[in-house]
């Protein structure tokens, strides 16, 4: 009986939210008042509310843990996909070619970062399902943080607007890389364009950067070819920063490191490149320094 009425509570706070806890709540408390009312005994009134208080809290609690269990459920799950992709996409050639690649990161002065990644590429193997992006991190950061990423994917229509959102599926790996799956709601066919627009909410990936004002690296490899990127970080108002080119020395033919400020103030540095190696980290490193310091 406790199983279905968990069942059944549980359906309910699913549809209702936050606002049927309440209502739940002071029902049975009210209940239990009414009752040791009627019964007109102060004992037998404290006794109903304690024992109602402990039917709420074994509920919670059996709630808790077949929450817990179902998120370990969905996180096995999601690594699993992320494997068998992975594996999929090794041992298949070469599955699309990328025209290009646009990224930048705006990052807030407590690390909080924002990525904006646009992808155009074409298709050139049979039936393309899914695209499987690696995200690095600059440090090991803690679960609270993990677990607040939030990502957004949309599929560019023929005009380049955003259309409806695409379905998606993230892992963990453990060395702390975020592995995203964006999924097409049919296969791509060979030889057709296609558009991608990622946005990702990643609270404190440039922690060490901002607080501690560590040195941080932002490179991207690539295992398929890509004819041009563009690669920006954004950061707060005020400051500057020291920049090393990754994978490159500057003057390079086919290599610009990007130095500018957007129309809201923002310093940027990037790297932007039509000569992109494969299997290698191009980009910069970033020492953050205010406005004026000299070298």
């Amino acid at each position: 009986m406790l199983t279905r009425f968990i069942a059944w509570l549980d359906d309910l706070l699913a549809d209702e939210g936050s606002p049927a806890i309440v209502k739940a709540v002071l029902g049975i408390l009210s209940f239990a008042v009414l009752l040791g009312a009627l019964l007109g005994n102060t004992a037998v009134k404290a006794g109903a509310l304690v024992a109602a208080l402990l039917v709420l809290l074994s509920a919670g609690l059996v709630l808790l843990s077949d929450r817990r269990a179902t998120l370990h459920r969905l996180e096995v799950h999601q690594q699993l996909v992320s494997r068998y992709t992975k594996l999929a996409s090794d041992g298949e050639p070469l599955e699309y070619r990328v025209f290009d690649w646009d990224e930048s990161l705006t990052v807030a002065p407590n690390g909080d970062t924002r990525r904006r990644l646009t992808i155009r590429a074409q298709v050139v193997t049979d039936d393309l399902w899914a695209v499987r992006l690696v995200h690095g991190c600059g440090w090991p950061q803690p679960a609270k943080y993990r677990r607040r990423v939030a990502v957004v994917a949309r599929r560019l229509l023929a005009e380049g607007v955003p259309g409806p959102k695409m379905s998606t599926t993230s892992a963990w790996t453990t060395e702390g890389r975020f592995v995203l799956i964006v999924h097409f709601r049919s296969a791509v066919p060979r030889g057709s364009s296609f558009g991608v627009v990622v946005e990702c909410d990643w609270p404190g990936m440039c922690v060490p950067l901002m607080r501690d004002r560590s040195p941080d690296d932002f490179v991207l490899r690539f295992r398929t070819p890509v004819e041009h990127v563009r690669y920006l970080v954004a950061l707060p108002q005020g400051l500057d920063a020291y920049v090393e080119p990754l994978g490159f020395t500057a003057g390079d033919d086919g290599f610009e490191l990007v130095r500018a400020v957007d129309g809201s103030g923002h310093p940027l540095f990037g790297v932007e490149s039509s000569a992109v190696p494969l299997h290698k980290d191009i980009g910069m490193r970033i020492e953050v320094k205010r406005k004026g310091v000299l070298p």
